[in-house]
C-alpha cells in the first residue's frame, strides 16, 4: 500500500496544533509516546546497552531537554573529513606508489607521510586519534608499528556501528523535525513538507530484487537533490539570509 501525510493546496503557513483535546486523547498520546520510547530502546540494546544502562540514559537525557547535543553531528563530520584525506590519498601523485595505488604511509614525517595527510584535514587532532578513527572506519590499517595502509577509498556507514549509531540519531532527528510540522499545518488550507512511504509484505527472494530495482532510482533523486541544493546555496552564500540545513533522506526498510 501507499500513503502520503499531506496533499498539495497552497501557500505554507503553520497552524496552532490544539492536541491532545480531552483525557481519551492525552491517553492515546502517553501510549503513543510510550511506544516510541520503546522503539528506540529496543534499537538501542542491539548495540548493547542493557537495561539497566538505558534507564540512566534515558534519566539522564529527560533532565536535560531542551539542551543542544552534537555528538552525532560531530561523529559524521569526522567521516566526511575522513573521507577526505582518503581522496587524496588515492588521487594525490605524492602519495600514490609505482603501480599508481595508494602507497603504505609512513605515520609520521615529511611529505608523503600519514601525518602530513591528517594534519591537512584534522589540524587540531593528533595523528594517533586520526589513526585509531580510521581503523574504526575500517579504512586504514596499521602496518607494523610505523606505517599505515589504506584498506577502503570510500568511508562506508554499512557494517560500521559507530557510524550507523550517529547517522540514526540524525535520521531520526530530521524526521521527528517534519513530522513536527507537518502536524501544525491546516490540510485544508496549507501543504507541508513532502512524506511519503509505500509498504507491503513481500518474499525474501521479492525483497531482494526490490533492493535491485529500487537502488539506482534512490541515487539519482538524491544525487539530482544534492547538486540542486548545492547550486542553490553557492548562489546565494554572499548575501546574509538565515540559513538552515534543508535536505532529502531515502531508505529502504523491512520489518
Amino acid at each position: 500500500m501507499t500513503t502520503k501525510s499531506n496533499s498539495p493546496r497552497r501557500t505554507i503557513k503553520q497552524t496552532p496544533a490544539h492536541w491532545p483535546q480531552g483525557s481519551d486523547e492525552k491517553a492515546m498520546r502517553d501510549e503513543l509516546a510510550r511506544e516510541l520510547l520503546g522503539v528506540c530502546m529496543t534499537a538501542l540494546q542491539a548495540y548493547g546497552l542493557d537495561r539497566s544502562k538505558l534507564i540512566d540514559l534515558a534519566g539522564q537525557a529527560a533532565r536535560n531537554l531542551g539542551q543542544t547535543f552534537n555528538c552525532a553531528t560531530d561523529v559524521l563530520a569526522e567521516a566526511l573529513q575522513l573521507g577526505e584525506v582518503i581522496s587524496k590519498w588515492g588521487e594525490d601523485s605524492a602519495y600514490l606508489d609505482t603501480s599508481g595505488r595508494p602507497a603504505v604511509l609512513n605515520v609520521g614525517g615529511r611529505k608523503p607521510s600519514f601525518a602530513t595527510l591528517a594534519n591537512e584535514y584534522f589540524p587540531k587532532r593528533s595523528v594517533a586519534d586520526i589513526i585509531s578513527l580510521g581503523c574504526r572506519a575500517r579504512v586504514i590499517e596499521k602496518v607494523g608499528f610505523d606505517k599505515v595502509a589504506q584498506l577502503n577509498n570510500i568511508v562506508l556507514f554499512t557494517g560500521n556501528s559507530f557510524l550507523q549509531l550517529a547517522h540514526s540519531v540524525r535520521t531520526i532527528r530530521w524526521f521527528l523535525a517534519t513530522a513536527n510540522f507537518n502536524r501544525r499545518v491546516n490540510p485544508q488550507h496549507v501543504v507541508g513538507w513532502p512524506d511519503r512511504e509505500a509498504h507491503v509484505e513481500i518474499s525474501e527472494k521479492d525483497f531482494a530484487e526490490f533492493v535491485r530495482i529500487v537502488r539506482p532510482q534512490i541515487s539519482g533523486l538524491v544525487e539530482m537533490s544534492n547538486r540542486w541544493l548545492c547550486r542553490r546555496s553557492a548562489r546565494y552564500r554572499s548575501l546574509k539570509l538565515k540559513r538552515r540545513m534543508t535536505g532529502i533522506q531515502v531508505f529502504v526498510f523491512r520489518e
